[in-house]
């Protein structure tokens, strides 16, 4: 009977796939296995760690009840899914809506017919076991529900350009989300308190649950707050444009690509619709079109939302240092294309290539750097200023350098170490030679100098060329230039060593 109860349900959710959703594609299948399975180890537990049914009369009772809630979430979840995939599509016919909410709707009346069968289940099975198959019928019902009003809405928004659609849209998924979250975790704190799972593997399983969805509930908290914070900046600090400022743009929205008949102006000049401008906030602090800093949100608490998302490579304190650089190599070994009883799984190797944890700076923000550089000291040669950046990374450090004469080219340095040797006068001679001694030591000393300096040319020359061919290898965009550049060295190096 059970087997058979089974391939029914089998052959009707085959049937409703083929009716309404047609061929399935890759990631609906991937969502479907991954909640079947989840699904089945999950109430495997409850029933011999949670419940501890003795007999094969309720075992079988359990299976059969566990056997229509998987049904019943597999097909939400395929509604869900479909739904996403049809909002985002650009032409999508009515009749794909239509089919899905004809047969949420259905599936909300089978909770509802379960809901009133817990009822009835309270009296003989008692309380306990009446919640817990009720909290499983109120989950698939919210999930139905929310699902519902997003289709709704989203019509709305389609017949008649809703402009407040965004925020109900979004304040209907967060209660939706809460509700579904606290709904499960009263079930699985039910669980804990009701049952005779203490200090057992079912426990173990049950708490890992329950931290799941506490560190959930406090992700979609945290992600309100942070909604709360864009949106009142936003308000606050970016007005909404007017209608001349809208004429002389005349432009369409470079998020949404829609047209503006309202919008909020950045300060870079660059108009966005409101709700735009709200998703793109949450996730970037910079303008869409020109990437210039906005700076929205105060310095504590820019800080601490990045002590929040920090990754575990980064030092928790003041001295907390910049991301690591990583060379990830993934390789994935799927055994079910071999054969089904084989294995699947995953190697990824992952190679530091910055152990100091020193960022490195970008080409942007340090040619602007040193521009600015370049108009406080014109005299100072640009890729001098450049290759001090390189090693100072800040723009204070290597403005003190030049005040402080320390990032004065070795080449000129040299120089004047050099000159000055040549300048200063050798010590006098006590024992006191004539007239002809001094002519012909001071006409010897001219002859020595001029060779000197010309050696002095000859090896400034050789260093300046040095210094560019470095400055233009360290600069060259492409692999191959700076390959050619390295192989041209070499050969230098090499005849100089044979002369």
């Amino acid at each position: 009977m059970v087997n058979s109860a089974c391939c029914v349900l089998l052959l009707v959710a085959k049937l409703i796939q083929r009716v309404v959703f047609g061929p399935l594609r890759v990631s609906e299948k991937q969502q479907l296995k991954e909640k079947f399975w989840n699904f089945l180890f999950y109430k495997f537990i409850f029933v011999f760690g949670v419940l501890n049914v003795q007999t094969l009369e309720e075992v079988v009772i359990w299976w059969l009840w566990f056997s229509v809630m998987v049904f019943l979430h597999l097909l939400v979840q395929l509604c869900s899914d479909r739904f996403e995939y049809l909002s985002f599509s650009p032409a999508t016919p009515l009749s794909g809506h239509a089919r899905v909410l004809l047969l949420l709707v259905m599936l909300l009346s089978c909770c509802a017919g379960l809901a009133a069968l817990c009822s009835r289940l309270a009296r003989s099975q008692g309380r306990h076991t009446a919640a817990f198959m009720a909290a499983e019928c109120m989950l698939v019902t919210i999930r139905t529900t929310h699902v519902i009003y997003s289709i709704h809405l989203w019509d709305v928004n389609q017949a008649g350009g809703w402009e407040k659609k965004s925020s109900c849209v979004y304040y209907t998924d967060l209660l939706m989300e809460l509700l579904s979250l606290g709904l499960d975790l009263l079930h699985h704190t039910h669980m804990l308190l009701f049952s005779n799972i203490w200090l057992s593997m079912a426990s173990l399983v049950v708490f890992m649950q329950l931290r799941f969805l506490l560190l959930e509930v406090q992700k979609r908290i945290r992600r309100h707050r942070n909604y709360l914070r864009v949106l009142h900046n936003m308000e606050t600090r970016f007005p909404v444009a007017t209608t001349d400022e809208l004429s002389a743009n005349n432009d369409d929205c470079a998020i949404c690509w829609d047209a503006m008949s309202a919008a909020r102006k950045l300060p870079c000049g660059h108009l966005f619709h409101s709700s735009c401008l709200r998703s793109w906030l949450e996730q970037d602090t910079s303008c869409p079109t020109c990437r210039t800093s906005l700076n929205i949100g105060g310095e504590g608490q820019d800080e601490r939302e990045t002590r929040e998302v920090a990754p575990d490579n980064m030092a928790a304190g003041a001295d907390a240092r910049p991301h690591l650089n990583h060379l990830n190599h993934f390789f994935h070994f799927d055994g079910s294309r071999i054969a089904g009883w084989l294995p699947s799984f995953s190697v990824e190797v992952m190679a530091t290539t910055n152990f100091l944890g020193i960022a490195p700076l970008h080409p942007t923000h340090r040619n602007a750097m040193a521009h600015q550089i370049q108009q406080m000291f014109p005299h100072v040669p640009v890729q001098l200023i450049l290759l001090d950046l390189e090693v100072t990374r800040s723009l204070e450090v290597t403005t003190d350098n030049i005040l402080e004469d320390e990032s004065r080219p070795p080449l000129h340095r040299w120089s004047v170490s050099r000159l000055l040797i040549h300048v200063t006068p050798p010590p006098e001679d006590d024992d006191g030679l004539g007239g002809e001694s001094e002519q012909d030591e001071e006409s010897d000393g001219l002859e020595d100098e001029e060779e000197e300096e010309e050696e002095d040319e000859a090896e400034e020359k050789q260093i300046v060329e040095e210094d560019e061919r470095t400055v233009e290898m360290r600069f060259c965009t492409s692999a191959a230039a700076r390959q050619k550049l390295l192989l041209q060295r070499r050969e230098e190096l090499l005849r100089q060593a044979r002369r």
